[in-house]
């Protein structure tokens, strides 16, 4: 295979990825809807969701790094983009691909930033919720202590 066909390769696998990113980011904003209302179960399956998206995204990784190293060997160049554009006009549309790539990877990261955050936030007023009602426990134990046995009666005044 010629190095313009692996290029296009190349740019079909970037495609694919930021369809696969783009599904991962929208799934990230359902997240932080789900996170807001409390709803563990919606939160599980969003991130089985994300997880299997993921591993499709190693898989592309994995296939995008075998045809970049070939086309580097086959080259002689240490970085892809030093080749001839001219003899690869393709180059460009990767390059833009790529970019496209990093700046969606920059979003979700912020994302789930936001996400991390308010989750933690949400641990916190619960286990602080929590140290409340354990509290209030020991208190009404406190008051409310059970009698088991007998009372003596000093009736000699």
């Amino acid at each position: 295979m010629m190095t313009r066909e692996k290029i296009d390769q190349l740019i079909s696998l970037t495609k694919e990825k930021i369809k696969l990113l783009e599904r991962f980011q929208s799934l990230t904003k359902e997240q932080k809807l789900e996170i807001e209302k409390e709803d563990v179960d919606s939160i599980d399956l969003i991130l089985d969701k994300k997880d299997a998206i993921m591993k499709e995204i190693d898989k592309l990784d994995v296939r995008f790094m075998d045809i970049f190293s070939q086309i580097k060997k086959d080259e002689s160049v240490e970085n892809i983009y030093d080749l001839d554009r001219e003899k690869y006009p393709n180059l460009v549309e990767l390059k833009k691909a790529v970019k496209d790539v990093s700046s969606l990877l920059m979003a979700i990261s912020l994302l789930d930033e936001e996400n991390t955050k308010m989750m933690k936030k949400k641990l916190a007023d619960t286990k602080m919720e929590l140290k409340r009602v354990k509290e209030g426990m020991k208190a009404y134990k406190g008051y409310n202590v059970p009698f088991d046995g007998s009372i003596l009666i000093d009736e000699k005044k």
